[in-house]
């Protein structure tokens, strides 16, 4: 008996050992090796590109859902659970829109590519872009040459404009056959659980891009010339996913305020031909949904918080912004209770503009948001694009209209990768990504520890 007991005792000191030797999961700690496997599942060509509204966005959410459920996180879905499913009525262009200046005649696919229609037909007068000269209101604009689609051209009003016509690019010639087969909404789709209001604003007049050949044609034609675009349509009802959870605060009364940090979980999706055909979205945006995630399990696993956070992927990001959209007119907490959001855009890469190891965050200027996190240890510094507008280009811009101090953390250089194939795991810094993320869980767990409420400064909350 004593041998067995002297046994016994030994054993429970190595096993004590064991437990003390084994390693510990911190939650001040983000792992490599944790954000390499969400990369590898949503940004792998198993998720086909993981398309807005496409079944592969909705396998995204249900994955998100997944993980929140195993960090414990309260759910804030359909039917109490994580995913929300949004639909989305559209007028649905069938047949082949058609363009009609004088004699000439161009066909989508053919001559041209429709992207964007506000109207399934459009009459206006030709005219052509001269610098300093002002467009007239419903023309159909013909831009320069070298302003391909997407360029800014700060002294023309093309606002005024009821269609403008660009010249192809390289990339758009890549992407022919692909821009032909992707679906035609004529006018602005409306989520259904909204009734009549559109799903998201018109961004401007309805877009055409020109081949070569046909926009060589066009610039022969007179000013004035009536151009008509005519297209049929059918409504067609489809969805897109959202994936939302709770990490309830502590607070007596801090804990009705609410951080907000969120992102995008769709991409483009895959086109039909190409040795490369899968639009993986590895930056944009599986390493912000990817820092959401991981942010989400560290602050689970600490300590509780004064404040309620709310963590959000939103669906449709990349046609519209439908599932942010949703999240505003359709709130599951009060949008006047959100003192703070934090979207995550393209951190999978450094960006050569800025000092090493720092991430800029957009609108830097439009509130104290950002210097109140870098003096909390946030590696943050302004945006170093402003000619690119970046603030209003991503889900929190559908926030600050609302009200809410929302802002966009990134650290995308402009590579020549966005919304390309090649936005691929292979092209993924996991250090810096990795960094990036840890960088920002101390000043998020103050933000949310802290009575601290961020305001716009004069003129920076956008109409």
């Amino acid at each position: 008996m004593k041998r067995f007991g002297g046994m016994l005792v030994v054993s429970m000191l190595m096993a004590a050992a064991c437990v003390c030797a084994a390693p510990v999961d911190r939650s001040d700690s983000i792992r490599e090796s944790t954000v390499r496997a969400h990369m590898e599942f949503l940004a792998s060509d198993a998720m086909n590109g993981r398309g807005s509204g496409t079944r592969d966005e909705w396998i995204a959410a249900t994955y998100i859902a997944a993980q929140l459920r195993r960090y414990g996180l309260q759910p804030l879905g359909d039917d109490g659970d994580y995913v929300q499913a949004v639909e989305i009525a559209r007028n649905e262009v069938v047949g082949t829109p058609a363009l009609r200046i004088g004699s000439t005649t161009l066909i989508h696919g053919d001559q041209m590519i429709v992207t964007r229609l506000n109207s399934a037909s459009l009459r206006g007068p030709l005219q052509k872009y001269k610098a300093n000269v002002p467009v007239q209101a419903g023309a159909v604009l013909l831009m320069p040459e070298d302003a391909g689609p997407g360029t800014n051209v700060p002294d023309a009003n093309v606002s005024a404009a009821t269609l403008v016509l660009s010249h192809e690019t390289a990339p758009t010639r890549a992407r022919w056959a692909d821009l032909t087969r992707r679906a035609i909404s004529a006018g602005a789709p409306r989520i259904v659980a909204l009734g009549n209001s559109p799903a998201a604003a018109q961004n401007g007049p309805s877009r055409i891009i020109l081949s070569a050949d046909a926009y060589a044609a066009v610039a022969q034609i007179t000013e004035g010339s009536i151009a008509t675009v005519a297209a049929e349509t059918r409504e067609a009802v489809g969805r897109t996913w959202n994936a939302v959870g709770r990490l309830p605060g502590a607070g007596r009364r801090e804990k009705d305020d609410i951080i907000l940090l969120s992102a995008h979980l769709d991409h483009l999706g895959a086109r039909e031909t190409g040795v490369d055909r899968i639009y993986n979205g590895a930056d944009d945006d599986a390493s912000g949904s990817i820092a959401v995630l991981t942010l989400a399990e560290a602050l689970a696993k600490g300590p509780r918080l004064k404040r309620t956070l709310v963590f959000a992927w939103f669906g449709s990001e990349e046609v519209g912004g439908y599932g942010a959209r949703y999240f505003v007119e359709k709130p599951v907490v009060p949008l006047d209770k959100i003192v703070a959001n934090l979207e995550f855009e393209m951190i999978g890469r450094p960006d050569p503009s800025i000092a090493p190891h720092t991430l800029w965050l957009t609108g830097w200027e439009r509130s104290d948001l950002g210097p109140q996190l870098a003096a909390h240890g946030a590696r943050l510094v302004a945006d170093p694009h402003p000619a690119e507008k970046f603030f209003t280009r991503s889900d929190n811009f559908t926030l600050a209209r609302r009200g809410v101090v929302a802002q966009t953390v990134s650290s995308y250089g402009l590579h020549a990768d966005y919304h390309q194939p090649s936005d691929d795991i292979g092209h993924i810094d996991f250090g810096h990504m990795t960094e990036a993320i840890q960088s920002l869980l101390a000043p998020v767990r103050w933000l949310a520890d802290s009575s601290f409420r961020p305001g716009w400064a004069p003129g920076g909350r956008p109409p």
